[in-house]
């Protein structure tokens, strides 16, 4: 995977794209169709679905998620809308996969036959808890209140950095969510350097999501912390409202791109065929 950067200049195109979106094939509740005809009102010029595909050790998977089938069907959706919307609007076919410790060689199987464009590989499950269900929010806060977070929060990077290094991925997805219910680490900088380095060295982008702002820890992912340390790195960045109807396609979009500027960024990863092309970013 290599990463191309496209100097700003008044020839450049500068592009709004949202590259995390949920469709009604994993847990969403609008069509791809309705997604591209919302994207082409609001002036974007990229779009990426990202359905969940969720596969547990013992090759089953989670309610929610994409299978066997549905994969198949999702993929050529996704390709007929490509095809009708292509004039007017780019859509990229992604996935987000979920890393469990031990479901490698079935994602390997499950993807292998299909041409994506990129795949976000993102962590929710910790020792079996789901840290961003609902369902599961007490059990994630017993175990916060028995152990610290910070020891959770090393946890959960350690299986980020575990994802990085399958080689599976192109991006990691909301890299911080373990912050979901409002929780702050006073510790864990090496485990995240370790993970951005990781990223770093597999020439992978991390996103940048307003997912957060929609729910109780009410912050963009990732922390300020994680951010000024990927700049500094100069880790690629894309960005995604984590769509899962098309009002939320463009949710606090200004306030996404103005975050990601405020570290230094003046581009964006726009990503096709594994291949990452950073390009100029712009306000709605």
């Amino acid at each position: 995977m290599g990463i191309i950067f496209l100097k700003q200049g008044l020839s450049e195109s500068f592009v709004k794209i949202n590259y995390h979106i949920h469709t009604t094939f994993s847990d969403g509740s609008s069509r791809m169709s309705d997604y591209c005809e919302a994207a082409v009102r609001k002036g974007f010029e990229e779009i990426a679905f990202t359905d969940h595909l969720t596969v547990f050790p013992d090759g089953s998977s989670s309610f929610g998620s994409l299978d066997r089938l549905r994969l198949e069907n999702y993929v050529k959706e996704a390709r007929m809308v490509c095809e009708k919307y292509g004039d007017r609007l780019t859509v990229r076919l992604g996935l987000e996969v979920d890393y469990i410790p031990g479901n490698e060689k079935f994602l390997e199987g499950m993807l292998g036959s299909y041409d994506f464009d990129f795949l976000i590989g993102s962590v929710h499950f910790v020792g079996g808890i789901c840290i961003d269900s609902p369902r599961h929010r007490m059990l994630m806060e017993k175990e916060i209140g028995k152990n610290g977070f910070n020891k959770f929060y090393s946890a959960y990077m350690r299986l980020v950095g575990k994802a990085v290094e399958t080689g599976l991925f192109n991006v990691v997805g909301h890299i911080d969510i373990v912050r979901i219910w409002g929780f702050t680490p006073s510790n864990g900088f090496l485990e995240e350097k370790n993970v951005l380095r990781l990223v770093k060295q597999h020439a992978m982008c991390i996103e940048v999501s307003s997912r957060g702002l929609r729910q109780p820890v009410n912050s963009i992912y990732p922390s300020q912390r994680i951010m000024r340390k990927a700049s500094e790195l100069e880790i690629p960045l894309t960005v995604g409202t984590d769509a899962h109807s098309v009002e939320e396609i463009d949710y606090a979009y200004d306030s996404l791109i103005n975050y990601v500027k405020a570290f230094g960024y003046n581009s964006i990863a726009a990503i096709s065929k594994r291949r990452i092309i950073c390009k100029g970013i712009r306000l709605c």
